[in-house]
């Protein structure tokens, strides 16, 4: 007789175990919970480290805010060690010419419409919007400009803060960036 309830109880699990299951004859009563249906789980998106990183991300701060000031046509910036150094020294430089700036022929320059500049704002800018006058009326106010390595490797985030007429002295507050990789 054993046997025989073991079977019966077998059997009416099997049959409370089916009647939970949707889609079966009183699988369901309004007041009775729903069973979540299981569900797939979706992988996080790979993350690799050869995925480009976003545009601000490229550039590295080298030095930031150094203020400079030529005293004359004689001088020019070093833009790669942020320093004032005698005219026709250095390779990567800013020069002076008369009410503008000059860097080297090889280099992009790029005038931001407004007073914020990020190295990402400036490849967008030399993308579209490259110049090659850098006249001090147009950088009045500190509105700022970048020059950028003919390699692309760096670039300089420069402000005009104060420039006297002709041959007098220019002040500039000048920011280097170095690409990452």
């Amino acid at each position: 007789m054993g046997a025989a309830v073991a079977v019966v109880l077998v059997a009416a699990a099997g049959a409370l175990h089916l009647s939970d299951r949707p889609g079966r004859a009183g699988a369901h009563t309004p007041d009775a919970p729903r069973r979540p249906a299981p569900q797939t789980p979706v992988p996080d998106p790979p993350t690799s480290s050869a995925a480009s990183p976003p545009p601000s991300a490229r550039y590295a701060p080298a030095y930031a805010d150094a203020e400079l000031t030529a005293p004359d046509e004689s001088y020019e910036f070093d833009l790669q060690a942020g320093e004032v150094v005698p005219a026709e020294t250095s390779s990567w430089y800013l020069a002076r010419s008369g009410d503008e700036f000059v860097p080297p022929e090889d280099t992009d320059t790029f005038v931001a419409a407004g007073y914020v500049l990020s190295p990402a704002d400036c490849e967008k800018g030399l993308a579209t919007e490259p110049v090659t006058g850098l006249w001090f009326d147009d950088l009045a106010d500190e509105r700022p400009f970048c020059v950028r390595r003919s390699d692309g490797r760096e670039i300089v985030i420069v402000r005009l803060v104060h420039a006297e007429a002709e041959d007098g002295p220019v002040t500039v507050v000048l920011s280097r960036y170095t690409k990452a990789g």
